[in-house]
């Protein structure tokens, strides 16, 4: 009856915890999601991300703690060349904090957020936190795969992305 009981608990615990670790893969044959995938692929590309050969024509990019600041810039003096323009810096390799400076700049943030936050309205993710003027946006990792063996890019098939949020995974039960 004890087993049972801590059985029940530890699923309500994990199944009333909003903060899970989710992905999803995102193919460029999701008529939902046209696109996406093979321009993630690009941008992690333009960035100077290395393409891994893992065998028989495929490829993978990858990048790890993505993670940008936007502020917003609407209060300030209308005479500053950024009033009503909101800020935006993202990094790579960088914690998942307010004002991280670690890591390595990523100077396609504005296109690369752009396509986070159409993957995350497709829903089961969640990259992005505002508040108060405040935008923070992170991803776990974001990985894509390449299939050169696919040369008809029209049909599809080429391009996959993995995108994993930044949520914290659940407290496990002691």
């Amino acid at each position: 009856m004890n087993v049972l009981l801590l059985a029940v608990s530890a699923f309500s615990l994990v199944a009333t915890t909003p903060a899970f670790s989710a992905s999803i893969t995102v193919s460029d044959q999701s008529p939902a999601l046209a696109g996406v995938a093979a321009a993630t692929t690009a941008l992690l590309l333009d960035a100077g991300t290395k393409p891994q050969h893992t065998g028989s024509g495929i490829f993978v990019v990858e990048v790890k703690n993505f993670h940008c600041d936007q502020r917003s810039n609407a209060a300030a003096d209308a005479m500053s060349v950024r009033a009503g323009l909101p800020t935006l810096r993202c990094r790579i390799n960088s914690q998942n904090k307010r004002g991280a400076t670690g890591g390595t700049p990523f100077s396609e943030g504005r296109a690369m957020t752009g396509l986070l936050e159409k993957v995350q309205e497709a829903g089961g993710v969640a990259f992005t936190d505002c508040a108060m003027g405040y935008c923070g946006t992170f991803a776990r990792s974001i990985k894509c795969t390449i299939d050169t063996k696919i040369d008809n890019f029209s049909n599809g098939g080429r391009w996959t992305c993995v995108y994993a949020d930044g949520q914290e995974p659940p407290l496990q039960p002691r």
